[in-house]
């Protein structure tokens, strides 16, 4: 157990979280932290309605491996500020799901109802969980405020099976197009991508800090 009073408390921190690393295979559920191998996401909406895409999305029974191997790059808490910042890196992490989408990407229609794998290569993450006190009964609890979450990708290799019902070549001429020009639609689909990535952790965040006062965290 780290304490907030600890002048080495980042190093605590740090010692804390890697530690548990083999825990995060199978998961602790007493801090709400669920498996990462895989890390299994029930579903995830995305609707991008402008700039060059315009399309509505469904992410359904996602599975990502290869979280566990991240190397942690920086880990600072801040307890005057109640500020959490977390840096890592992920070699390489793969991503399954059952997909749904229409729209257009680059005025080029894109629909399609199938499997959808993704492989990513050099991931950085980097997570601020800004929070504030308050009472309850008696004791001091933590509310989570925000929770901003960003990421750089080095190569992607993304396929989406059965586009336009089916058509193969013109799936395939799709998929090529979309491996192509990724770093152009990344830009675009950041916020969203982001920001679902910060729901996610915000969800787990909320639990532990309505489950656990301040004090049972940091002492």
């Amino acid at each position: 157990i780290c304490r907030r009073s600890d002048p080495n408390l980042d190093v605590c921190a740090r010692n804390s979280l890697l530690g548990m690393r083999e825990l995060l295979h199978y998961g602790i559920p007493e801090l709400f932290i669920p498996p990462i191998t895989p890390l299994v996401v029930p579903e995830i909406r995305m609707d991008q309605d402008s700039g060059a895409i315009y399309l509505h999305s469904t992410f359904k029974d996602i599975t990502v491996n290869g979280l566990a191997n991240f190397t942690l790059n920086e880990l600072h808490i801040n307890p005057q500020k109640m500020r959490m910042t977390l840096m890592m890196s992920v070699p390489n992490v793969t991503m399954n799901a059952k997909y749904k989408m229409q729209g257009k990407i680059m005025m080029m229609p894109l629909m399609g109802e199938g499997d959808f794998k993704a492989n990513f290569s050099n991931v950085e993450l980097s997570t601020v969980i800004n929070a504030e006190r308050y009472t309850r009964k008696e004791r001091l609890y933590a509310k989570v405020k925000d929770v901003t979450v960003k990421y750089k990708l080095g190569k992607v290799d993304l396929h989406l099976s059965n586009l336009f019902n089916g058509d193969h070549a013109l799936g395939e001429r799709m998929n090529t197009f979309v491996n192509e020009n990724w770093d152009s639609l990344s830009s675009e689909l950041r916020p969203l991508l982001e920001t679902s990535m910060s729901d996610i952790v915000r969800a787990s965040a909320e639990k532990i800090f309505d489950t656990y006062s301040f004090d049972d965290l940091l002492p």
